[in-house]
């Protein structure tokens, strides 16, 4: 914990200042060819492009993209940028909530079992997703967008997200079972079928 005359000091209150533009998106680990998961595998799960803005310490995204600020247990901020048309698949978190914010252009979000429901976000509109709601969004617009994402719940944020079975199928399908048991590697679930829940 840091002392009052600590963050009066402008060295160390520059810790606490994410600067957007010298942001890396958490995709970058997953490059790297000895985790073997291609690209457009990886997109098909998550953003084009995620910004880990503030989250707990010691929490990392891809291996090695660490929060641009530490902040307290609980809370992550990121800010997620999708190409037209992108957006990760349907999944759900099971103890933590997931707020939007289209920062701008349009954002289509999903929800529902099947992702059955949806509405519209368009700049400075807000939706907070509760805890075991499966839910996606996707850019709709013209032009690559970002969205502001925000995760609240346990200590560990992010530790609880579940994709459906129907994603494990298609990554299977497209990629093959190796690219599959890769994901789990770092960490990625999916929901059992249904027959076997």
């Amino acid at each position: 914990m840091s002392t009052q005359s600590e963050l009066n000091d402008p060295i160390a209150m520059e810790k606490r200042i994410a600067r957007f533009k010298t942001l890396k998106p958490t995709k970058t680990k997953y490059e790297d060819p000895s985790v073997g998961i291609p690209m457009n595998a990886y997109e098909q799960l998550a953003a084009h492009s995620i910004f880990l803005i503030m989250a707990p310490q010691g929490v990392a995204r891809g291996g090695t993209s660490r929060p641009a600020v530490e902040g307290q247990p609980g809370v992550e901020i990121s800010i997620v940028e999708c190409p037209p048309g992108q957006g990760p698949a349907l999944h759900r978190h099971e103890r933590t909530y997931e707020t939007f914010m289209a920062l701008d252009g349009k954002y289509e979000i999903t929800w529902g079992d099947d992702g059955e429901h949806s509405t519209i976000l368009e700049p400075f509109d807000l939706i907070a997703v509760p805890a075991g709601i499966y839910r996606a969004f996707r850019n709709v617009d013209d032009h690559t967008a970002k969205l502001l994402v925000v995760i609240q719940g346990g200590k560990e944020v992010m530790n609880d997200l579940i994709f459906q079975h129907k994603v494990a199928d298609k990554i299977e399908q497209g990629w093959g079972k190796d690219v599959l048991d890769r994901f789990s590697k770092i960490g990625i679930q999916f929901a059992s079928p249904p027959d076997r829940e």
